[in-house]
């Protein structure tokens, strides 16, 4: 039965409700500035009316839920753009920086250093007994060996670099995970009573964000729940929450599965990234992590790490140093299989060797397909023996067939004139090369060198193994002028034959900066590319500037994309004070209304007590 109470209440409740939705409006008026904000709306039901002849009576409204207006759908294409942006982004960066390694536009670097180098072996060729242009040379040889390790240094502390930040970003992940966690209690806690964590909600999203800014992330949170008659664009989810990185379980409800970093290899600083579970089994899942910040750094620095050989197989930068390496090791080779054929009388390889390992096992890049040969000269520069040795057996076959005596060499039927009778090989128990003129050949005058018996198609076995070296070193890490030239460069030789006015070694040096050559990658027994040495650096410029710039347009349109994932988020869930404040008149009105309504009652009690007295 309707009363007069009955519609007391009735204006209380528009009271109420009116009051509350000018909160919820002034608490998203508070927040417009905040971009992790979510605006939130009042849902406004009619109470159950009174059944009553004729008619219903209504009693009022009530709020039953705030909700915010959140469309999910919408926020997991912001996080995936996020992802992608952030990735792009931070690529650019970093071969921005790497890009300024090599200013060869600015006649500066390793090419004009390479350039000034082969200058001074041009200049020594004209005389290779002039003292000044073996000391030009020695310095030429030193500027461009300095560019190359300076390079080099650069980008290992680049790949360091990249590392370092790794351990941060994981360290990141591993509190933003912990955090989710421990909201998913506090939502689970305060939505058990039926009411919506709109606040909190916002704050999961927030670290969810910032989150797949770091590493692609897969989130899954039950059902979804959509209603049309609150807001076009509100698609909610339930909380059945759930939070994987690389394939694995990083946030299960309340449960946090923390990231570990443990060594890539054995004496390697560099990290991988593991999952561990709650029974602290781990698994590697470095190669499973991409997108954001992290999976650009694996990008570049590199994720996948072989013991064997020590470096990683992949990534941007490691590639880039595999080419500055397989430059630099192509430089030493070659430039130190010329210089093998200037005459001495010892020679000591500057790597070890198997001496049962057949040569065509190694990784040295040795063409068991030529044949090199041992040249023995007088002190007037005659030879006097010559023998070509062939590489298809085992580095132990090469020191017997440089040793053996039952050859005659020179064909006299002479048995001590041959080349055996003037020098000898071995391989000592580390693994040694050696060869070395016999004892009193030295003070007769005698030398020995050692030559491609087709410099067209050299084997490069002396060069491989630095039995005579211009250069010391194996690659770009270690480059530099042999230390033996450094201490005294008169000691520079560019003669073949031990007699003044040969300038055949040095016109071979001049030879080789327009010969192609073989480039070969650390890690494959197959020629990278065949090319000259400027041609290959050139190229490998090339693909750094060509890196780069295809770094700048992926992050120019992952930006763009980004941008209009923001402006349809923005449009659905942040703040609009023109509609806010519309909304306030609107609610601030229906309040003055109500407490009409409530007055007018007033007025009605107060004239039934004046009957009633």
């Amino acid at each position: 039965m309707a009363s007069i109470f009955n519609a007391l209440n009735t204006g209380y409740s528009g009271l109420k409700t009116s009051q509350v939705a000018i909160d919820t409006i002034g608490h998203n008026i508070a927040n417009a500035e905040n971009p992790d904000y979510t605006r939130q709306r009042v849902v406004i039901e009619p109470n159950t009316p009174l059944n009553t002849t004729p008619g219903d009576i209504g009693l009022g409204a009530k709020i039953t839920e705030i909700v915010r207006i959140h469309d999910e759908f919408v926020y997991k294409r912001l996080k995936s753009s996020s992802s992608d942006s952030e990735y792009a982004n931070f690529r650019q960066s970093t071969l921005d920086e790497v890009s300024t390694y090599f200013p060869e536009i600015d006649k500066n670097g390793i090419y004009d250093s390479l350039a000034k180098y082969f200058d001074a072996w041009n200049s020594f060729s004209t005389n290779s007994d002039d003292s000044a242009l073996k000391i030009d040379l020695a310095q030429q040889s030193k500027s461009l060996a300095v560019a190359i390790k300076d390079t080099r240094q650069l980008l290992q502390d680049t790949q360091d670099s990249l590392d370092e930040q790794l351990k941060t970003s994981i360290d990141e992940i591993n509190r933003l995970g912990k955090e989710i966690a421990e909201l998913n209690v506090r939502i689970d806690t305060h939505e058990a009573g039926g009411d919506n964590a709109n606040d909190l909600r916002d704050q999961r999203d927030k670290l969810e964000l910032a989150l797949s800014k770091l590493v692609n992330i897969e989130v899954s949170k039950g059902e979804l729940k959509s209603d049309m008659s609150v807001d076009p664009n509100y698609v909610e989810s339930t909380d059945q929450y759930h939070l994987s990185i690389g394939g694995s379980s990083f946030v299960d409800g309340s449960t946090f599965h923390p990231l570990v970093l443990e060594n890539a290899g054995d004496g390697t600083p560099y990290s991988n990234v593991y999952y561990q579970r709650q029974d602290y089994v781990k698994f590697d899942i470095t190669n499973y992590l991409q997108g954001g910040k992290v999976g650009a750094i694996l990008s570049l620095r590199g994720s996948d790490y072989s013991e064997e050989y020590g470096k990683f197989m992949n990534g941007d930068i490691q590639g880039i140093i595999d080419k500055l390496d397989s430059f630099a090791s192509a430089l030493i080779t070659n430039t130190n299989n010329i210089y093998a054929s200037h005459a001495t009388d010892s020679m000591f390889s500057n790597v070890s060797v198997d001496s049962n390992m057949l040569i065509s096992n190694s990784t040295l890049p040795i063409d068991t397909a030529q044949q090199f040969k041992v040249k023995v000269y007088d002190s007037n520069g005659a030879v006097v023996a010559e023998r070509s040795i062939g590489l298809e057996g085992t580095f132990q076959d090469v020191v017997d067939d440089i040793n053996r005596s039952d050859i005659d060499d020179n064909g006299d039927n002479t048995i001590t004139n041959d080349v055996d009778d003037f020098v000898s090989a071995s391989i000592d128990p580390q693994g040694n090369f050696s060869i070395s003129l016999k004892a009193g050949m030295e003070d007769q005058g005698y030398r020995f060198s050692i030559e491609e018996v087709d410099p067209q198609n050299p084997s490069l076995f002396a060069g491989a193994l630095g039995l005579e070296r211009f250069f010391d070193g194996t690659n770009a890490e270690d480059i530099d002028l042999n230390r033996y030239l450094d201490e005294n460069p008169t000691r520079i030789g560019g003669n073949g034959a031990p007699i003044a006015g040969d300038n055949s070694v040095a016109n071979a040096m001049v030879q080789l900066q327009y010969d192609k050559i073989d480039f070969y990658i650390a890690g494959s027994q197959e020629p990278y590319s065949s090319d000259t040495l400027s041609g290959f650096f050139r190229m490998s410029t090339t693909e750094v500037a060509e890196k780069t710039a295809a770094a700048h347009t992926t992050a120019e349109t992952s930006q763009s994309l980004l941008n209009a994932v923001v402006n349809e988020f923005d449009s659905i869930s942040r703040v609009d004070i023109d509609e806010e404040l519309t909304n306030l008149m609107k609610y601030q009105t229906g309040y003055s209304a109500s407490a009409k309504v409530i007055t007018t009652i007033d007025q009605m009690i107060e004239t039934l007590l004046g009957i009633k007295q």
